[in-house]
């Protein structure tokens, strides 16, 4: 009698694609992957930026505040470079080219132009005849219109 009960359960349940049976599920509040994930290691770039963001301490003249590692290091290449120190002013010469401090912005051809700068148009008929909008063209040959004329 009991074979007749279980076997009526499972097919009252419908087992198939991404329904499993339900002895061969996972019980309730336990993990699929009781162990976890196996740690990997780290490679260089997530070790320069652990150390880069861990917090130091700094005695900046009168008060002492709380930096990054890495902006402790280019405020010392900034003092060193005050002094004179040669490899210290090409440290921050190369951080700032970079940075992109040496561009003209103001040269078309460094910060490119504008993508798209309409003029003033009395109507929005006059606006999308002007500017071409409304055209959908699917192939180099055929160019449909989106709007009814």
């Amino acid at each position: 009698m009991k074979t007749q009960n279980n076997v009526q359960s499972a097919t009252s349940y419908g087992v198939g694609y991404r329904r499993p049976p339900k002895a061969s599920q996972f019980r309730k509040g336990r993990s699929g992957n009781p162990r976890g994930r196996r740690p990997s290691e780290e490679n260089m770039l997530s070790i320069f930026k652990r150390i880069a963001t861990k917090r130091v301490k700094v005695n900046d003249g009168s008060k002492i505040r709380t930096i990054s590692l890495a902006e402790a290091v280019i405020l010392q290449n900034y003092k060193a470079a005050l002094q004179k120190d040669q490899i210290a002013m090409g440290n921050i010469l190369r951080l700032a080219d970079h940075a992109g401090e040496f561009k003209d912005w103001n040269d078309p051809k460094v910060g490119g132009m504008p993508i798209f700068m309409p003029t003033r148009s009395s109507s929005t008929e006059e606006f999308l005849a002007e500017n071409d909008a409304g055209r959908v063209q699917i192939s180099s040959s055929r160019t449909y219109n989106s709007r009814e004329d």
